[in-house]
This record gives C-alpha cells, sequence and structure tokens, in this order.
C-alpha cells in the first residue's frame, strides 16, 4: 500500500545530526508516515546510524545505500523520481522538525485542496528558526534574516527570488506526477531543486504559506547551503563602489536564473496557462532584447527583488547582459 505521508531524506556524512533529526520526525504529533533514506555513500557512519535507526521502527526505509550521486541536490532528485506518497515532504540530515509539523502542513494542504481542488498541484512551504550548531537560536524567523516576504509567491516574483526551502516544504501528489514530468536532462540549469519545485507550482498550480516556524535550520560548518543574514548597507555599498568581479557574478546569476526559468518552460509549455507562459516567455528572452526593452520588460511582468536595493541592482545587471 502506498504511504499517505511519504518523507524524503537525503544523507551524507551526516553522523553529528542524522538520529536527532530522525528523532523529531518520529516525534511528530501526526504518526502515520514512511520516510524513505537515500544515503550518498557516507563514510562517518551515518548509514550505519541510520540503519540501527530502521531496524527498530518499520516506518523507516532505506531504499539505497550503494549509488554515488555526488551531491543533495542529484540525491533528491533520485529520491523524487522514487515518491509514490499522496503527500510528500523532503528533510534535510540536520535540521530538528518542530513536533507539529506535519500536522500544521497537512492542515494547510487541505484547506489549499478545498480551495483550489485536488487535482490542482500544490506546494507548501513555511519558515524557518535559524540555529547554530548547539541548537541556539540565531534568528526566529528565517525568511526575516535572509530579507524575503513569503506572500510573494508569483511566477513573476519566484523567477528572480527564490521563497521554499525544501525542508521546510510539502506537496500533493499533483505536485508530484509535476515535478516527475520535469525534463531533467539539463541539470546544469537547476541551481536548486526547492527553487524549481516552486516554479513549476507557481506555473502549473498554487504555492502556500504556512504562517509559522517549522524547522530549527541548523548552521555548520559543513551546510550544503546555508542562512546568510540579509544587510540593506551592505547592498547599497556594494552599488556606489565599483567592484567588477561583483558585477560578473551579478550577471551569471542573473543568466543562471535565465537558464532556469528556460528549463520550467520547456516542462510546462502544453499544460500552464497562457498568462503564466508569457511570464516565462518574457524573462526568457531578456538577453535577446535591446536595453530599452529591457527595462520594460522588467518593469511591465514586475521581475523585481524584495528590496528596493536590490531592484537596482537587478535593472543595472538586466542593462548589462
Amino acid at each position: 500500500m502506498k504511504p499517505v505521508v511519504e518523507i524524503l531524506m537525503a544523507t551524507y556524512n551526516g553522523a553529528d545530526y542524522v538520529r536527532q533529526q530522525i528523532n523529531s520526525i518520529q516525534s511528530q504529533t501526526l504518526s502515520d508516515w514512511k520516510l524513505n533514506i537515500c544515503d550518498d555513500r557516507s563514510t562517518d557512519g551515518t548509514l550505519d546510524i541510520i540503519t540501527s535507526i530502521a531496524r527498530e521502527d518499520p516506518r523507516i526505509n532505506i531504499i539505497s545505500q550503494d549509488i554515488k550521486f555526488g551531491s543533495a541536490q542529484a540525491n533528491f532528485t533520485y529520491l523524487m523520481s522514487q515518491a509514490s506518497g499522496d503527500y510528500v515532504f523532503l528533510a534535510d540530515q540536520d535540521d530538528i522538525w518542530h513536533p507539529n509539523k506535519l500536522k500544521l502542513f497537512m492542515n494547510r494542504i487541505h484547506e489549499a485542496e478545498r480551495s483550489y481542488g485536488i487535482d490542482a498541484p500544490l506546494l507548501a512551504f513555511s519558515d524557518l528558526t535559524v540555529v547554530d550548531a548547539q541548537d541556539h537560536v540565531i534568528a526566529p524567523s528565517f525568511l526575516t534574516y535572509i530579507g524575503r516576504n513569503p506572500h510573494r509567491i508569483g511566477l513573476n516574483e519566484l523567477l528572480v527570488q527564490n521563497l521554499v526551502t525544501g525542508c521546510a516544504s510539502a506537496m500533493n501528489r499533483a505536485m508530484v506526477q509535476a515535478i516527475h514530468g520535469l525534463n531533467l536532462s539539463d541539470v546544469k540549469a537547476i541551481m536548486m531543486h526547492d527553487w524549481v519545485y516552486a516554479l513549476l507550482a507557481a506555473s502549473l498550480g498554487h504555492l502556500v504559506y504556512v504562517g509559522e516556524a517549522t524547522v530549527d535550520y541548523r548552521q555548520h560548518d559543513t551546510n550544503v547551503m546555508g542562512a546568510h543574514p540579509y544587510s540593506s548597507c551592505k547592498t547599497l555599498l556594494d552599488l556606489i563602489i565599483p567592484n567588477a568581479q561583483r558585477k560578473q557574478n551579478h550577471i551569471m546569476r542573473l543568466r543562471q536564473t535565465i537558464e532556469q526559468a528556460r528549463l520550467v518552460r520547456a516542462a510546462v509549455q502544453s499544460q500552464t496557462p497562457s498568462t503564466a507562459l508569457n511570464t516565462l516567455d518574457a524573462y526568457c528572452t531578456i538577453p535577446s532584447q535591446s536595453r530599452m526593452q529591457r527595462v520594460r520588460t522588467l518593469f511591465t511582468y514586475g521581475f523585481w527583488p524584495n528590496k528596493i536595493v536590490d531592484c537596482i541592482t537587478q535593472l543595472r545587471t538586466a542593462l548589462s547582459l
């Protein structure tokens, strides 16, 4: 029987934290779930730990331990390709879930399904609490900490700036099927798997926000993706003080977001509403436009990040392509 709630966890050399993370999943107020773990040939005892825990809990299954993926993104892509649950959650190996996380997400998704229908692809996401390696709180709100607004969930906004953190997200079956339909032949075009999922949801269905933090997002020396505090002053200084390398970095990042948008457009072109397709087309064609057309496109479609100073950077970068 396929699981109703399926949790996907990618592990690699996470022996210091993985037991605590799994324990936080086992302590959920909603206990009817299945956890699938895929280990990327860990060398530090991670596999021994998760194997020991799985022996004691039939809800936990290790689906691979002998494939070398080489990255968390590739590992999660494999896990997602195997997902069969009605509702799928992603879990990192080094975080701590709040006890009511599953219940909060399921309540929010069911509420959204009543509004949009069970056949609409839905991606739910929440805020996170940023903690250090000793579980001391660095910031109560990850999204505030990095300068993001959780209500900026339009496709035009998400093309420019991601809001969704994989370990604080969940999706319904229709969303999983949309991801299964994504052509991943050009994996290099994916900046982050959770960002692509957000773009798919905005193109084909809906993103919904769970209005509180549900995960302690642990920061330590070996984070693949970390939380970096936003500073308007630093961003403003970056604008004022010329720096050729920084300018090139901005250009490279904008080009990467455009390549990612092209991947999503190719995946959804036969299914998405014309308004979403027009938005994707406009963003994908920015490099081929004249400087004046680029300015018009940014303002017409609202391809802006959250902060004013970042909007200025976005405009300058687009003019420099």
